[in-house]
């Protein structure tokens, strides 16, 4: 069955692409015409010769034999229409097709064709996380999962209606579909997509926006070198252990590579590994002003597989700005967009909420009061009781105890109502791997769920915590 890797290419861009496809030693061979779309194909006269990295260290064991280079054919299948333009992927063409892309094509198609019930694999970033990015493969049937700080950047899973769309999709920057149709029919197949595209959706993914305004971009990009200037006080920042182009994943463990200024190829340092440590030595030793220099700091791949290709340092970094949620990735900054806003905010009013006006208090009164006071009511008061972790450790382990609950009681607003959330994180996880068991006067207390006892200085009542205007606060709830 024919497979179809299709990218949706903005319209103003098509004469830059058919530039650099031709400067890429592409021509176009053949052209067609059907339904108002005329199909082009780019292929090359002869293949690309490339060299094989690890042939430069074996080269004495070659003897007299020339050192041997890949040989390397790709091709671009061009879809023209008076407003839109498609692309096929041909082999490596992938590569060039993704600088000229409309990069949202993918995960817009997929909130509208995907069966959110069978999903077979995700790759997500992730938001005030321990985790950065994450390759999910779901069991068959399984329904599709967010978690707290989670926008999807891939999905591969089962399509709404098969005939139509073939039975598995992979959706990113493009496409892929396998699907029964011939390269003359594609035509038909876009102008299916247009319309679906034109169609509400049915499934919102958490997803990031691209950054447009120049004078945040530059603010971003200085925050970003003095992030890299101090890695030793920041741990926010790496390098990506993996990328996606298309829908293809390039792990970068699997190339050798050249770093140098724009301008100064002739100063590049070859490196076996891409790493912040080689970036800091580079710097330093070319005595660079990264934050002017941020931009024109390249990368060269040195791919046995196709021909070296160029890409800005900033495609490889992985770093997220807290403040205000934006996000690097694939070099290009993007803000955490109100799909995700609203999937946060819809999680959140999932959670019981309970307001007792007898429990409210004066501004005088202190939390630990507060805590002593509950005893009256029957709660057991643990506030400033630890228990050991491996042995030396200790921690909180919560603040009042009724009825097989325990609570955890945080006064103030909603940036310290995070450690209280923090803090019965760290008690569910203990709990789970049965590290302490809870104890009063010799007896075993039985725990059956936790509750949160916020305290918040607010003079109107709150119906739902998602009235409370935290995103960080949000997300902690949701985790």
């Amino acid at each position: 069955m024919p497979k179809y890797n299709l990218y949706r290419i903005e319209k103003n861009r098509e004469e830059d692409l058919i530039t650099k496809l031709k400067s890429s030693g592409l021509k176009q061979i053949s052209e067609q015409e059907k339904e108002g779309f005329y199909m082009k194909f780019f292929f090359p006269s002869k293949p690309d010769e490339v060299d094989i990295w690890w042939v430069e260290i074996y080269k004495n064991f070659f003897g007299s034999l020339k050192p041997p280079k890949n040989s390397v054919y790709f091709g671009v299948f061009l879809i023209s229409g008076d407003k839109i333009s498609y692309a096929i992927s041909l082999g490596k063409a992938h590569f060039y097709l993704t600088d000229f892309c409309d990069p949202d094509f993918g995960l817009n198609l997929a909130e509208r064709i995907v069966d959110k019930d069978n999903i077979k694999i995700t790759n997500s970033k992730y938001y005030k996380s321990a985790k950065s990015k994450r390759i999910t493969t779901y069991r068959q049937g399984n329904p599709l999962i967010f978690n707290s700080g989670e926008s999807v950047h891939y999905i591969k899973g089962k399509t709404i209606d098969t005939e139509m769309w073939g039975s598995t999709v992979n959706f990113g920057k493009s496409v892929h579909l396998n699907i029964a149709i011939d390269p003359l029919d594609l035509p038909t197949l876009i102008k299916n997509i247009e319309n679906t595209l034109n169609q509400p959706i049915r499934t919102n993914l958490p997803k990031v926006d691209i950054i447009k305004d120049k004078n945040t971009i530059q603010h971003l990009d200085r925050i970003l070198a003095k992030a890299i200037l101090k890695i030793e006080e920041n741990r926010e920042i790496s390098i990506e252990e993996f990328t996606i182009s298309g829908i293809e994943f390039i792990f970068s463990e699997n190339n050798q590579y050249s770093l140098y200024l724009k301008g100064k190829s002739q100063e590049k340092v070859l490196l076996t590994e891409l790493s912040i440590k080689s970036l800091i030595e580079f710097v330093k030793s070319k005595n660079i002003d990264i934050e002017k220099e941020i931009n024109n700091l390249k990368v060269t791949v040195h791919n046995e597989h196709g021909r070296n290709y160029t890409k800005p340092l900033k495609f490889y970094l992985d770093f997220i700005e807290e403040s205000e949620r934006y996000c690097l990735i694939d070099g290009v900054w993007h803000k955490f967009n109100q799909s995700y806003i609203k999937f946060l905010k819809e999680e959140v009013d999932k959670i019981e909420l309970d307001y007792d006006p007898h429990f409210n208090i004066s501004s005088q009164i202190k939390e630990g009061e507060f805590n002593q006071s509950r005893q009256d009511d029957g709660y057991l008061n643990l506030d400033t009781k630890t228990k050991p972790l491996n042995g030396y450790l200790k921690i909180e382990i919560a603040d009042l105890y009724k009825e097989n609950v325990l609570f955890f009681v945080k006064r103030g607003t909603p940036k310290s109502f995070g450690y209280a959330i923090d803090q019965s994180l760290n008690t569910v996880k203990i709990l789970q791997n049965n590290s302490f068991r809870l104890t009063s006067k010799g007896e075993r207390k039985k725990i059956k769920g936790i509750c949160l006892w916020l305290i918040y200085n607010k003079i109107n009542e709150i119906e739902k915590l998602s009235e409370i205007k935290s995103i960080i606060f949000h997300m902690k709830l949701v985790e």
